[in-house]
């Protein structure tokens, strides 16, 4: 109940109906129905809430905030589709991550302009993160819109406006001084760094 909101509304509202299915004494039924009716539990579901969103937040902020009003929706739907928790930064960020980008081929979630290159970057700047070691200290992330107002719209907490450069753009993330450091490439450098990319892959 504190994970549900909507299992302790209904709780409240039909205990008999809804506990019906469980496996219960009288005495536990009580408790349940005692429960659901406290104001406190509320407060705890909010908290639980807020646990489980940090880390969302912590690895996706540009994802966050370009999904807008849908981001509370799809967070419930994820939620309840996953109901076992997993704390731990990268590995909720990237269970989301891929619950949205099928949420976006779906057509569940509307993707925006920039929504799925903002993901991809994200993901990958959070994989280099926690993840990148000798040989994985770099990446290359595509985009279709020139990444620097985006990126710049962005971080100022601003919804990135129409006008920014559409095209093929290469942005590298370089964390192998520790802290990431981030330069467009050129045609000639992304390609040599791709060709790169894919011997590893096969290697």
């Amino acid at each position: 109940m504190v994970a549900g909101a909507e299992l302790r509304k209904r709780i409240a509202a039909s205990p008999d109906e809804e506990l019906r299915g469980y496996d219960l004494t009288e005495r536990e039924r009580r408790r349940l129905r005692a429960i659901a009716q406290q104001k406190g539990l509320a407060v705890s579901g909010a908290i639980h809430r807020a646990n489980r969103l940090l880390p969302l937040h912590q690895a996706l902020p540009y994802t966050c905030l370009l999904l807008g009003a849908q981001l509370r929706e799809t967070v419930d739907r994820y939620w309840r589709d996953n109901p076992v928790e997993n704390l731990q930064l990268p590995g909720e960020s990237e269970r989301f991550a891929e619950y949205l980008t099928a949420e976006i081929e779906a057509g569940r979630v509307s993707a925006g302009e920039f929504l799925e290159e903002v993901l991809a970057f994200e993901r990958a700047a959070t994989e280099l993160r926690f993840f990148g070691g000798a040989g994985r200290a770099i990446r290359m992330v595509r985009f279709r819109h020139d990444p620097v107002p985006l990126l710049e719209a962005l971080a100022r907490r601003e919804t990135p406006g129409p006008g920014i450069e559409a095209g093929e753009f290469h942005l590298l993330i370089d964390c192998r001084k520790g802290e990431p450091e981030f330069r467009l490439l050129d045609e000639g450098a992304a390609a040599a760094l791709a060709a790169i990319e894919d011997d590893t892959e096969k290697s």
